[in-house]
């Protein structure tokens, strides 16, 4: 066997690479060279690769049992973390419903739901809505039965509930017909006249105190349709409307686009049939309020979910606080 064959033999594993045939002087010495240097090198590399893996395998390789802990640890991490999440304390929330001219339930404005989703995540807290007529909403969070939204603080209702900080604030005008406005600047200026309220709300100690006194009072639900179309047959002098906006002007555009019958177009600029009274009524803060002694932690940390909530808001939009607030 010529010298060069045999050098690459022994380099050969055992099952061999070569055929038994092969034979270096077939191919010549110079293309023989190249091709031990081939062999070299793959087999530098080999030991390279499995001297390697040893590194590897002593460094990373675990114990099964190790392995199975460790995995067991971060599924029972995820499932904290999940159950966390899911936690939260479902708190019963009476909210009054509003009708448009159909009928049909208005949604609950972005305003308020934007409020609802901050104070449940800040406090891990889920509200369980409960929309009723807003008379029946208060009676039964009067008797007990659940946390109600919109509620304005007097001194008859201090004597019963627990309030939060204001969670928006609300104004009330006078609108009546566009023919038929009055001048307003005081309680007094109300007298002998018929104002159609809402079932069920407070609109301030003073103008509380002076119903069926001062002035009458003419009780309807809490939709605009039916009040404005009272407007209209004059069986009223003029209806409070509660918004969160300060200018009048902007609510008066707001009550002439309601529809008042169904399919009607909005009437032109030029034909309003209703204006708003350049003076409000009252400016009044709309809370979260719950018996007292029910749990008045809940809504101590309500209070100061809501006192984050405005910082944010205060930094975000410092004069906007936009919506439609309730009683």
């Amino acid at each position: 066997m010529p010298y060069q064959e045999s050098r690459v033999r022994k380099l050969l594993p055992t099952s061999g690479i070569l055929p038994s045939f092969f034979s270096l002087g077939d191919i010549g010495v110079a293309p023989a060279r190249i091709f031990l240097g081939k062999l070299r090198a793959t087999s530098y590399f080999k030991a390279r690769s499995r001297a390697g893996f040893d590194v590897y395998r002593q460094a990373f390789h675990l114990p099964l049992l190790q392995l199975c802990s460790r995995f067991f640890y971060c599924i029972c991490l995820l499932l904290i973390c999940n159950s966390s999440a899911y936690a939260q304390t479902k708190v019963p929330l009476l909210f009054g419903e509003n009708k448009n001219e159909k009928g049909e339930i208005i949604p609950i404005g972005e305003p308020f739901t934007k409020i609802f989703s901050f104070i449940e995540k800040d406090i891990n807290i889920r509200f369980e809505l409960q929309i009723y007529p807003w008379n029946r909403a208060v009676k039964l969070a009067t008797g007990g039965q659940a946390l109600i939204f919109g509620l304005s603080q007097t001194p008859d209702r201090d004597a019963i509930f627990s309030f939060t900080e204001p969670a928006m604030y609300r104004y009330l005008w006078l609108v009546t017909r566009s023919d038929s406005r009055f001048e307003f600047s005081k309680l007094s200026d109300l007298k002998g006249k018929t104002i159609g309220i809402v079932r069920g709300s407070k609109y301030g100690g003073e103008f509380d105190a002076q119903k069926g006194k001062l002035f009458a009072t003419d009780d309807d639900i809490d939709a605009y349709a039916p009040r404005l179309k009272k407007l209209l047959s004059k069986r009223i002098d003029a209806m409070i409307f509660a918004s969160s906006s300060m200018d009048a002007k902007e609510v008066e555009k707001i009550v002439n686009a309601i529809k008042l019958y169904n399919d009607a177009p909005s009437p032109a600029a030029s034909e309003q049939e209703f204006s708003v009274l350049p003076v409000p009524i009252l400016k009044d803060g709309i809370r979260f309020a719950l018996v007292k002694g029910k749990n008045d932690l809940l809504i101590k940390k309500i209070s100061k979910s809501l006192q984050k909530f405005h910082a944010r808001e205060a930094l975000v939009h410092p004069k906007k606080m936009s919506g439609s607030p309730k009683r």
